[in-house]
């Protein structure tokens, strides 16, 4: 039988949490030890391995190209020694940690979330609502839900739903006196821009309105949320798309003006480290969300029928 031999435990340990951090103070907080002890831990592993893990200039450390090697192996290693004596005592290891982009929280992911805590009261969800990018190896999240072109490195990503942008407003902003009849009638409101300009031009180009020069007036969000609800205010005419304006549409809140809808490039996107695919807990929310997503399409399909059955109902007062 062949004897294990291991480097020191302890300064797997501070090295693991000082690279995962960048930085010997935080480790040293997540430890209980000294900055002192921290230093001292990963100098013994240094000269155990016989090479530097670590670039020190000042108080600033970068992880050397071996230092970078060894970390995500033992990210991985000490999960599953959390994993595997949470499971022996019969625990669930913690509570599962998603972060997600805010407006996809506040508008599509809470109001669903009673469904899986129903399906899973054994599981603690805590939400990170946060439009930052999620550094895996140094945060302590398990998932993430992104909306973006996909792609990203060294995480598994899977797409829930695309996306189609098209303008919604309270019905009580449109003045008789001014119908919104055609894209052209968009020029006498404010149109609000999420982040940028450039939704607004490219749905107006594909409605056929060229050169549209008025199209650049009205405020700017950071969040898509933000300009929703101050379309719902009545404070102008926003680009929405069916995951967070479909509540709205349902409850009157907002209305949508046209039929044209034009094809995001960015998607909702779930992702996750290769280390949390194993996890029951993760699983158990993938499965969830994939299934809620799979809902959406028929959801939308439902909301447009509700909506044209009010139309025809509404119809015969109009004559």
């Amino acid at each position: 039988m062949s004897i294990r031999r291991l480097p020191p435990l302890n300064a797997l340990k501070a090295f693991e949490a000082a690279a995962r951090h960048g930085s010997f103070s935080r480790a040293a907080e997540e430890l209980h030890v000294t900055h002192a002890a921290v230093s001292h831990q990963v100098r013994a592993l240094e000269e155990e391995a016989g090479i530097a893990l670590f670039h020190r200039t000042g108080r600033a450390v970068e992880l050397t190209d071996a230092g970078r090697a060894l970390l995500p192996v033992l990210s991985q290693a000490f999960d599953q020694i959390a994993d595997g004596w949470a499971q022996a005592l019969g625990q669930e290891g913690g509570p599962l940690t998603v972060s997600v982009e805010p407006s996809f929280a506040a508008r599509w992911l809470v109001l669903r979330l009673g469904k899986f805590y129903r399906a899973h009261p054994e599981i603690e969800l805590r939400l990170l609502p946060s439009s930052e990018v999620i550094d895996f190896e140094r945060q302590n999240i398990d998932l993430g839900i992104r909306y973006g072109l996909g792609g990203w490195s060294d995480v598994i990503s899977e797409k829930l739903f695309e996306a189609t942008v098209y303008p919604v407003c309270s019905p009580l902003l449109i003045d008789p006196k001014k119908p919104i009849r055609t894209p052209e009638d968009l020029r006498h409101y404010p149109l609000l821009h999420e982040e940028t300009m450039g939704h607004w031009l490219a749905w107006l180009e594909a409605a056929g309105v060229r050169n549209p020069k008025w199209a650049a007036r009205g405020p700017l969000f950071i969040e898509a949320s933000l300009a929703l609800q101050a379309a719902a205010a009545g404070q102008g005419v926003a680009l929405a798309n069916d995951a967070l304006a479909m509540t709205d549409l349902a409850e009157g809140r907002l209305v949508r003006l046209f039929d044209l809808e034009v094809p995001d490039e960015e998607a909702y996107w779930l992702v996750y480290p290769q280390r949390s695919a194993r996890k029951p807990k993760v699983q158990a929310f993938r499965n969830w969300i994939r299934g809620e997503a799979g809902l959406l399409p028929a959801e939308i399909a439902g909301l447009k029928e509700r909506g044209r059955a009010k139309a025809r109902r509404q119809a015969p007062e109009d004559r």
